[in-house]
């Protein structure tokens, strides 16, 4: 049987002809749109449209790519010559207070699902980013509000629906077809299937949300990482600690400095103040430049603050590691990228993880206590041979204390370092083999785990 796209229910572009273009960087969130073309775009409207765009596909010998809130920076969905399935328009949620479950189709956004979700009084590990996609997300893993409590938010997902290289449908869970919902959790862009849907668990929504904020001049950068290294493991699960350089959230404060904040995710008020205890107690207390103690916030008011930081329509590059290394070993090195910043805009990010988490039935596997990456970013394109230098020069310096990194944030093409630990890798690779011999779906950029 021969396939055509002329039965697709939404949007079909190919490449020359008129929307093409303006699909194609449509489906990037970075203005640093990569010079790579696919053949055809097909923006789904429907599961049926995904099955139909992938049998097309096999059958014309393209290799397909898929995009759903298009967050990565760096466009990894935009493959040469494929066929990208654009999900964003598939955004229907389903859910269900009573079983404290989620349905949600894979073009949903964080910020959607958060506000349906909290309508119920429930609540979900979404992206720090409120405009970032479900999906990727959760491919990735999905380090998202209060996850060092609950774990990656790929831990919630309880099954997944899928279209294979074959296009047929599938519902996934741990007693059928196991190995798409094990890819799913945390497998990332090496995916042998096209996530359609996804189905969550739900937790009760925090009783009290509060945060604190010290901001430091850039210089102190490396005595705060190293204050943060003593307090970290002694902060409880529920409470997040991270640090950033870059234009602080001071008006008229023209040079970047060191924020950093903990947030509690608590029962109440009260006990928030107490988990946060430990972090009114800086020894740094007098050198900072703005001190917010135990404000009560919500998820809305922190996306916002990420939004402020991050905003679309910049340029951005940027990389990562996750470490083991020791405060001696890692605070210089982070010193010395804050020196180095090309611009204010950019980031130093320093993140406490903490202790492992024990994965379930999941490709899910690298992680560490601490988390560091480096982000150029800024509006003119003159800066970017500059961000790109800076970001490489500093992870270099880094990447031997590096235990792998963060699919989020990394450009796998350029330096394929263990988003994956080596068993779950190889599992990855075995899997692809299984399900997509003839190598329908591009998989990880870079070649490693790719038939």
């Amino acid at each position: 049987m021969t396939h055509s796209l002329d039965a697709v229910a939404g949007r079909v572009y190919r490449r020359g002809e008129p929307g093409y273009e303006q699909a194609r960087t449509d489906a990037v969130w970075n203005a640093r749109t990569p010079a790579r073309y696919p053949a055809v775009i097909v923006a789904a409207a429907t599961e049926e449209d995904v099955v139909t765009a992938v049998n097309y596909a096999r059958e014309q010998g393209l290799p397909v790519s898929v995009r759903s809130g298009g967050h990565s920076w760096y466009g990894i969905q935009l493959r040469e010559g494929a066929l990208l399935i654009d999900l964003s328009f598939m955004n229907k949620m389903d859910i269900d207070p009573h079983r404290r479950t989620a349905a949600v189709e894979s073009g949903v956004v964080g910020t959607d699902l958060h506000h349906a979700v909290r309508a119920h009084g429930l609540f979900f590990p979404v992206g720090h980013g409120p405009d970032v996609g479900v999906a990727g997300f959760l491919l990735g893993g999905g380090y998202g509000w209060n996850s060092r409590q609950y774990g990656p938010a790929c831990f919630s997902i309880l099954a997944v629906d899928v279209v294979t290289a074959t296009g047929e449908r599938l519902h996934c869970d741990e007693d059928q077809h196991r190995d798409f919902l094990w890819a799913a959790r945390g497998g990332g862009h090496g995916q042998f299937a096209v996530v359609t849907r996804f189905h969550l668990r739900l937790r009760e929504q925090p009783g009290a949300i509060l945060r604190s904020t010290q901001v430091y001049p850039a210089r102190r950068a490396g005595e705060v990482a190293r204050w943060m290294m003593t307090l970290g493991p002694s902060l409880d699960q529920r409470v997040e600690f991270v640090a950033m350089v870059t234009r602080p959230p001071l008006p008229g404060y023209p040079e970047a400095a060191m924020t950093v904040s903990a947030t509690a995710f608590a029962d109440s008020e009260l006990e928030g103040r107490r988990l946060l205890a430990g972090f009114e107690r800086s020894p740094l207390a007098g050198q900072e430049l703005l001190h917010v103690r135990c404000d009560q916030t919500n998820l809305d008011e922190l996306g916002a603050e990420v939004d402020r930081e991050t905003p679309k329509g910049l340029r951005y590059v940027c990389d990562n590691i996750w470490t083991h290394a020791a405060a001696g070993q890692i605070t210089p090195l982070i010193q010395q990228a804050a020196d180095t910043m090309p611009n204010p805009e950019c980031q130093v990010f320093w993140y406490f993880w903490g202790r492992d988490h024990t994965p379930p039935h999941a490709a899910w596997s690298s992680q560490a206590p601490w988390y560091y990456a480096v982000y150029g970013i800024g509006p003119d394109p003159d800066l970017d041979a500059a961000h790109d230098a800076w970001v490489a020069r500093s992870i270099r310096a880094a990447a031997p204390l590096s235990s792998g990194t963060q699919f989020a944030d990394a450009d796998l093409a350029g330096r394929f370092d263990a988003p994956l630990q080596a068993a779950a890798l190889a599992e990855m690779t075995r899997l692809r083999a299984r399900h997509d011999p003839a190598g329908v779906f591009c998989g990880y950029p870079g070649g490693e785990g790719r038939p």
